[in-house]
């Protein structure tokens, strides 16, 4: 499975709160409108986790099952709904900052998870810093395609409420922790 995983930005005019509705309400309804998703899933950062300066509002992940899906969303964003949808995007990202990686996904778990946890891992033993801790379950390790700097990006499903006490233990050791709720 190739998986992109879109890091999206906020503006600096909104909370957190105006992005994620802007783009559950407006945005996220007009892309299914206008082009052919394979998946389309939002995770949120739970901004509980960051100072109120913190520009990263969502990681988006589009899944494909082959090369050839993932042309024909390459060929429909080249047209005009793709030029909607960049205009729509001035709305409420920072688009100058936004980013996507490509993947070599393998996924662990086909359940669905309301928060989640990602991990930039910048080397390879790091792709098993969070493996075996409790309350959390391996989705995927996200190998990355084509980076210099990013092996992959394992993503986490949180299987049960951790504390914020833990979640913030975890996040002094591994500070490219981030921790999401998830939407589809």
């Amino acid at each position: 499975m190739i998986k992109a995983l879109a890091f999206i930005h906020k503006k600096n005019s909104l909370s957190q709160e105006s992005f994620q509705s802007y783009y559950e309400k407006q945005h996220a309804p007009l892309a299914k409108s206008l082009l052919t998703f394979e998946s389309y899933e939002r995770n949120y950062v739970e901004s509980c986790m960051y100072d109120s300066d913190h520009k990263l509002g969502s990681i988006s992940i589009f899944k494909y099952a082959s090369e050839k899906s993932l042309s024909i969303l390459a060929e429909q964003m080249a047209s005009t709904p793709g030029d909607i949808l960049r205009k729509d995007e001035l709305n409420f990202m920072a688009v100058s900052l936004n980013f996507y990686v490509f993947t070599d996904s393998i996924e662990d778990s086909k359940k669905d998870f309301k928060r989640k946890i990602f991990y930039i891992a910048r080397e390879k033993n790091e792709l098993s810093a969070l493996d075996g801790m409790a309350g959390i379950q391996k989705i995927s390790d996200n190998l990355i395609k084509h980076h210099q700097e990013i092996v992959g990006i394992p993503e986490y499903g949180v299987s049960r409420d951790f504390s914020l006490g833990d979640l913030e233990r975890v996040a002094n050791d591994l500070p490219d922790l981030i921790l999401t709720s998830a939407f589809n």
